[in-house]
């Protein structure tokens, strides 16, 4: 496809153009879309930029007023204007910003990556690309280069769109300015935390985003916007791993993005359960990624020896606890925030399950009980975990073993959701009413047990629920009566 036959796909360029020339100033099309054109990535255009010479407001106003839409300020200042449209059912968004500097060279010359330099002049009658720093070589070779050894540091930000440039689109880091992002990776800390937290995540969500996190961690720019990755290296592990903490943690992000794209990759419910939406835009399977980089984040304000043993105990607790603070930092929501903390608390349960030739129902029950909808995420975690596990001490055939238990887990998971709920036997009015009970936590502990013994198939009608309640009820009466002995005994 020509640039002309492009420039003919986008809606509403004609008017665009025709604006600007009544007002007698030049526009560019700038920008990404340019970018993916060069690229073959046409199919889903929807954002479109543009560099206006002067009098932007007077344009963009006219533009917005012409097809019945809104202009939306976006930096008075700099005079960056919006204008969102619907058309077919398709959002689109034009973006019209102030040109910098005296010429359109100028302007250029300030962007971040050649790769985002490619133009065309609307209003020259030759459309053609402008090509001011070798952008189309760079595309061509799939490489990542500054403009300007400055660009860096004027918005140190560039360091983690260079990384989701390159994660994206399959490119590598120019040497110079790998050392460039290095050089600059402390001022990071100077960038507002929603953009951090938007760059990493468009990394997790490219499918393979291992390579793009491992390099990210060996420059030690994760350790710049991920707390608590900095503690986690060089902690060493018994004998069942092979890996400290950090890199059993990488590892454990390459073999989940394994386990998603090969052994459960024709699982239309598990991909289905990965790809929804929690909020912000971000997914649940990024969320999981988050959380293969965190779930032993524990280990090291847990690491003891016991018996000549290096023991981790609670670390799945201090890493929920620590959570909090990685979910502050990246601007997570709640939602977010609930999940990955379930994650980390919760990715020893299948091993423990596991450990077991054959787990009971009872305990399968209770593992989705408490874990509820992130039961398979929880899993396809602690699977991950496990084949990222491979020091002397393990057992190939525990090992096969645990493999395919947990993924019978994650079976019984979707089977789980598609089951019908079951019909309420009792509930708390009832038994107050019945057992002459007050509202206590005892009444929330009865009707958990009767809705566990039923779901085992264990009762199933009103009267065996009243029966299983009156045992609780007794038990609680008998263990308080002994409770009143041994007190009077002293």
């Amino acid at each position: 496809m020509t640039v002309t036959t492009f420039l003919k796909t986008i809606p509403y360029l004609p008017m665009i153009t025709s604006i600007a020339k009544k007002h007698k100033v030049s526009v560019w099309l700038v920008g990404g879309c340019l970018r993916n054109f060069s690229l073959g990535r046409i199919s889903s255009l929807s954002d479109f930029d543009f560099c206006v010479e002067s009098r932007t407001f007077s344009v963009v106003r006219e533009f917005a007023k012409r097809i019945s839409s809104k202009c939306i300020v976006m930096d008075a200042e700099q005079e960056s204007l919006r204008v969102v449209v619907r058309k077919k059912g398709k959002a689109y968004t034009y973006d019209f910003t102030l040109m910098r500097g005296g010429d359109f060279y100028q302007d250029a010359s300030l962007r971040d990556f050649s790769i985002n330099t490619l133009a065309v002049d609307l209003c020259s009658t030759r459309r053609s690309l402008i090509d001011y720093f070798g952008a189309k070589k760079d595309l061509k070779n799939k490489l990542i280069r500054v403009v300007r050894e400055e660009v860096i540091p004027q918005d140190p930000l560039r360091i983690l769109r260079a990384f989701s440039f390159a994660a994206g689109y399959g490119f590598c880091i120019e040497a110079e300015t790998l050392k460039l992002m290095i050089k600059g990776k402390k001022l990071l800390k100077k960038v507002s935390k929603e953009r951090i937290s938007e760059e990493l995540f468009k990394v997790f969500k490219v499918k393979h985003s291992f390579k793009t996190i491992n390099e990210m961690s060996r420059l030690k720019i994760l350790d710049e916007i991920v707390p608590h990755v900095s503690e986690m290296r060089r902690v060493s592990q018994g004998g069942y791993h092979h890996l400290d903490v950090w890199d059993h943690s990488l590892e454990t992000l390459r073999q989940f993005e394994l386990l998603c794209s090969r052994r459960l990759n024709k699982n239309k419910d598990f991909q289905d359960y990965l790809d929804e939406e929690l909020s912000s835009g971000h997914k649940r399977f990024q969320i999981i990624k988050l959380a293969c980089l965190l779930h032993d984040a524990g280990k090291p304000l847990a690491k003891r020896k016991l018996n000549k043993r290096t023991i981790f105990h609670t670390h799945e607790k201090i890493g929920r606890d620590l959570a909090a603070d990685v979910s502050k930092s990246l601007r997570l929501s709640f939602r977010e925030e609930d999940l990955l903390k379930k994650l980390i608390f919760w990715h020893l349960r299948p091993g423990y399950l596991a450990d077991q030739v054959t787990p009971s129902q009872r305990a399968v029950y209770r593992f989705f009980r408490d874990t509820n909808k992130e039961g398979a995420g929880v899993v396809a975690l602690s699977l991950a975990d496990w084949r990222a596990t491979r020091g002397p001490l393990t057992d190939a055939l525990k090992r096969k073993r645990h493999e395919r238990i947990m993924l019978g887990l994650v079976k019984k998971y979707f089977i789980k959701q598609k089951n019908k709920p079951l019909p309420k036997l009792i509930d708390g009015h009832q038994l107050m009413k019945t057992f002459n009970l007050s509202s206590s936590p005892l009444i929330g502990k009865i009707l958990k047990k009767i809705k566990e013994e039923q779901s085992l198939g264990v009762i199933s009608n009103r009267r065996q629920a009243f029966n299983q309640a009156k045992k609780i009820i007794n038990a609680r009466l008998c263990t308080e009566s002994t409770s009143k002995v041994v007190k009077g005994g002293k």
